[in-house]
């Protein structure tokens, strides 16, 4: 299967076909090399920092180890020539050396810290609030800072959807903050693509009272489908998950759970050109030497 690495943010990635399964290859959106971070999210990261780089020094962001919000953070900080601070709650030091991701917010010139009286994400941001503005940063919010950047942020997204095709049966998507798939709705309507069922597949915490508020706001009533694996029993977002699609790995905490459940519990398991996979990003990895 051809790659077609895109490095312009605001370029189209590419759409695949995989064995009658279409594939939207946001992971392909990688500017900072073959094994570093990409896809969608980083968009809406380095579309956000372009509007606020010349007014802060630096940017705080507060997430997970395991997340690749620290290292995306640091990445598209350093392009702009920010500074990037990445908060952690209580985390033993010896597991944060270990972390891969961890290790790529160091390759990008960020800077991790444990807080662990701050334990919770909530924490950690009311602490980062204390601290921004004493050091001119710019605090980096879990989804990328929707509230502030609504235009900005969906349009990273919703203009992916031009090249998928112009009729499908089923759609599926990751669902982490919601943004992606708010995005990928939005899309729908702006260029009048036709789906028969949407399938948002939850494997953080459900985010769908921000999605139906947002594409309220947006004035939309598209109907789709929550799928919460997140909240089944013995389910870990944490725990990996290892899928591939040919030579395509698919991220272990997202897509290739989504994946998983694609072909051993839904209906959508007899791919016939008609079923559209997207491909939010695939796990960076620190750069060969």
């Amino acid at each position: 299967m051809l790659e077609r690495i895109v490095e312009d943010p605001r370029a189209l990635t590419p759409v695949q076909n995989h064995e009658g399964l279409w594939l939207k290859r946001e992971d392909l959106f990688k500017p900072f090399g073959e094994r570093g971070v990409n896809g969608g999210k980083l968009r809406q990261c380095w579309i956000m920092l372009e509007k606020i780089k010349d007014s802060y020094s630096g940017t705080i962001s507060c997430c997970s180890i395991h997340s690749p919000q620290g290292p995306i953070s640091a990445a598209v900080s350093n392009h702009f020539g920010l500074d990037s601070d990445v908060y952690f709650g209580n985390v033993l030091p010896e597991t944060l050396e270990k972390a891969p991701m961890v290790k790529l917010i160091r390759h990008y010139g960020g800077k991790p810290s444990v807080h662990p009286k701050q334990f919770r994400q909530v924490n950690l941001y009311h602490l980062a609030k204390q601290v921004a503005p004493e050091e001119n940063k710019f605090i980096i919010a879990y989804g990328f800072n929707l509230s502030q950047f609504p235009e900005a942020i969906l349009d990273a997204v919703s203009n992916q959807v031009e090249n998928i095709p112009d009729e499908l049966d089923n759609l599926v998507i990751t669902c982490g903050s919601g943004i992606t798939s708010t995005g990928v709705l939005i899309g729908l309507k702006r260029f009048n693509k036709k789906v028969g069922k949407i399938y948002f597949v939850a494997t953080a915490p459900s985010r769908e009272e921000k999605i139906k508020k947002t594409i309220a706001e947006q004035g939309l009533d598209i109907e789709y489908e929550m799928v919460d694996l997140f909240h089944r029993p013995g389910f870990s977002y944490d725990k990996q998950v290892k899928a591939k699609l040919g030579e395509i790995e698919l991220h272990p905490n997202y897509e290739a759970k989504t994946y998983t459940w694609m072909v051993t519990e839904s209906k959508l398991n007899r791919f016939n050109n008609k079923t559209l996979f997207w491909i939010v990003g695939s796990y960076p990895k620190m750069p060969l030497e």
